[in-house]
């Protein structure tokens, strides 16, 4: 399924199995801005279909603005993360913030594309449903003002930083 952000606002439900599917498909609908909410930074974001497309995003446009939120960051510090790697190769481009306490949620993950694109899978990891939408009006919007404001008070984690000697 190609999407065409802003055109088509047909609300597709893909099988939460193929989540990371999903996401990379609006990824590579966007032209961009991406915001992606996660509650952790784990294997959705981990996915290699999910990496390439957030890494062709970024280098696609210098005014490319992606950027994660996340709440827990134990899981990437602990193992390593792709998605932790390819920010620390690209930090202009993409951007990664924990969320502070008062607004994590282990259950929100989103991603709003051109403000207009949504895929969300609510009660993630095991969401009962999947929304992807190329033109989610007016969740969508929704969605991105949700994000900006989460974005504003959340803070950057120096554990993912790099260390070099």
């Amino acid at each position: 399924m190609r999407l065409r952000l802003g055109e088509d606002d047909t609300l597709h439900h893909p099988d939460p199995t193929r989540a990371a599917r999903a996401l990379a498909g609006l990824i590579h609908a966007c032209r961009r801005r991406l915001w992606l909410r996660v509650p952790a930074l784990d294997a959705l974001t981990a996915d290699p279909a999910v990496l390439d497309a957030l890494k062709a995003l970024a280098l696609s446009s210098p005014r490319a603005d992606l950027r994660v939120l996340f709440d827990d960051v134990d899981q990437a510090v602990g193992r390593g993360h792709g998605l932790v790697h390819l920010a620390r190769r690209l930090p202009s481009r993409l951007r990664l913030r924990q969320t502070q306490p008062d607004d994590a949620d282990p259950a929100l993950c989103f991603a709003v594309a051109e403000r207009t694109g949504l895929f969300e899978a609510a009660g993630w990891p095991r969401p009962e449903r999947l929304d992807l939408c190329a033109h989610a009006l007016p969740r969508g919007p929704r969605r991105a003002e949700q994000f900006s404001r989460v974005w504003e008070r959340a803070r950057g984690n120096p554990e993912l930083r790099e260390l070099r000697l």
